[in-house]
């Protein structure tokens, strides 16, 4: 008779509350520490729930790919859905998901997005500009700040043709306040209804307010103007069902245009602050990398067509979402009946947590996983590695649609501003990570402005 196997290992938790605490006050430092302690399954008690974290990549492709569907996205109604209702990020109703991922998988086709290059390097410019006016060489740059401000730029000119405006500056603050109160609600053991009076309700509820109303002006204008802006809300609003022909619903529409909005621009921001501080860290690797675009661009604007004959700064960008990948954690998953993960029982009710972070620091698939190295991305390095050893935009049928616009985004903002300026530490400065949907620079990233010579 075969023994039946043991419980997955996890640090002691609280009466009632469990591990919550722990991982409410510094989620990412847990989940990193816990992995180190305890290895590639770690369970944890949060109230009356068990979640286990998985950090293997081989527990990924049987929970993500292989059986993805004995293990569907936990409802997402008191997580982000909250924020961002039922668009593709946050629904978990698998027949009503494929229908929208079928709509709006064309929208995000690279050929597509193409044209949006020229968008990305004009907010690139504006970015600059606004830089060579209001900050003189060695000024301090909150530099999370000011790429959240373009990447906001960015999403507002080409998934909706135009700048929105005065909304543009409560956009930003929306989701963040919005994005860490989900977050810590969904680390908490107890979850009190949204109506009752507490400040962090309010405030979640101004956020939330925030967003709907600006998504609302914008459909309601496009609708009245009607098509030919050539942008994504024209292509949602005319999508349709491959099998059923159908278009969607307004709600459907409202849902994602929140999705987008909300989400579109933050993850591309934080990875984009996080090179820059690997950059910073790291003068030899920047060094290499302006030297590239020197030689490539000769003081121009990067194109789309230049992106392949800049190799290294697709590097850097590559190994930043790998150090630090902008959605360290996969959407929490459900066990649907009793199962076994990296050698452990795991009951069914459980939630699963897939970690890219951990997988990323795996050191059974990253020689020095701890250290900054693009040229780990050099050609002929990539294909010894395990195929879910890197996955930056998720994995399986719920794999990231953005992916093709933040590695279009990405390498050419990368490139643009290297072209014209570099970031440096201040000495003993020291930079943490903050997990709130996102990882981003706990309390922003401030580091000193310096344009290079002939771009002041």
């Amino acid at each position: 008779m075969t023994p039946p196997l043991p419980a997955a290992p996890g640090p002691r938790g609280a009466p009632l509350v469990g591990n919550a605490p722990d991982l409410k006050r510094d989620l990412y430092a847990a989940l990193r520490r816990d992995f180190g302690r305890y290895g590639d399954v770690v369970r944890y008690q949060l109230g009356p729930r068990v979640v286990h974290l998985l950090s293997h990549p081989d527990l990924a492709q049987q929970v993500l790919v292989n059986r993805a569907a004995q293990h569907p996205k936990l409802p997402a109604g008191n997580g982000l859905g909250l924020l961002l209702g039922r668009g593709l990020v946050t629904n978990d109703d698998h027949p009503s998901w494929l229908s929208q991922r079928r709509m709006m998988q064309p929208v995000f086709h690279r050929e597509r997005l193409a044209g949006m290059a020229g968008e990305m390097t004009a907010a690139g410019d504006r970015m600059l500009e606004r830089w060579r006016v209001r900050y003189r060489p060695g000024d301090t740059v909150d530099v999370a700040e000011e790429l959240m401000r373009v990447t906001l730029d960015i999403i507002s000119r080409t998934m909706f043709g135009a700048e929105v405006g005065q909304d543009a500056a409560h956009i930003g603050p929306a989701v963040e306040e919005g994005t860490r109160f989900v977050n810590l609600r969904s680390q908490s053991a107890v979850r009190l209804p949204l109506r009752w009076p507490l400040p962090a309700h309010g405030r979640f509820r101004v956020a939330k307010g925030t967003l709907d109303a600006v998504v609302a002006r914008i459909i309601c204008e496009r609708r009245t103007a009607g098509p030919g802006h050539g942008d994504l809300l024209d292509m949602l609003m005319e999508a349709r069902d491959a099998d059923t022909g159908e278009r969607m619903s307004d709600q459907q529409l409202h849902d994602e245009v929140v999705t987008v909005f909300g989400a579109g621009h933050e993850t591309t921001a934080n990875a984009l602050a996080w090179a820059w501080f690997l950059l910073a860290r790291h003068p030899h690797v920047l060094a290499r990398l302006q030297a590239e675009v020197d030689e490539v661009l000769a003081g121009r604007d990067p194109t789309l067509a230049d992106l392949g004959r800049l190799p290294y700064t697709g590097q850097v960008f590559q190994e930043t979402l790998r150090l630090y990948p902008p959605a360290p954690l996969v959407s929490p998953r459900l066990v649907l009946e009793d199962t076994a993960l990296g050698g452990y029982a795991v009951p069914a009710g459980s939630a699963l947590l897939v970690s890219i972070a951990n997988i990323h620091h795996h050191p059974d698939f990253w020689e020095n996983p701890d250290t900054f190295d693009p040229d780990r991305w050099a050609p002929g390095q990539t294909a010894k590695r395990h195929r879910l050893a890197y996955l930056p935009f998720g994995a399986g049928p719920r794999l990231c649609i953005g992916n093709n616009f933040a590695l279009m985004e990405g390498p050419l903002l990368l490139a643009l501003t290297a072209r014209a300026a570099e970031f440096r530490l201040s000495p003993g400065q020291t930079v943490t990570p903050q997990q709130a949907v996102t990882l981003r620079p706990r309390g922003g990233l401030p580091l000193t402005y310096h344009p290079r010579r002939g771009t002041a």
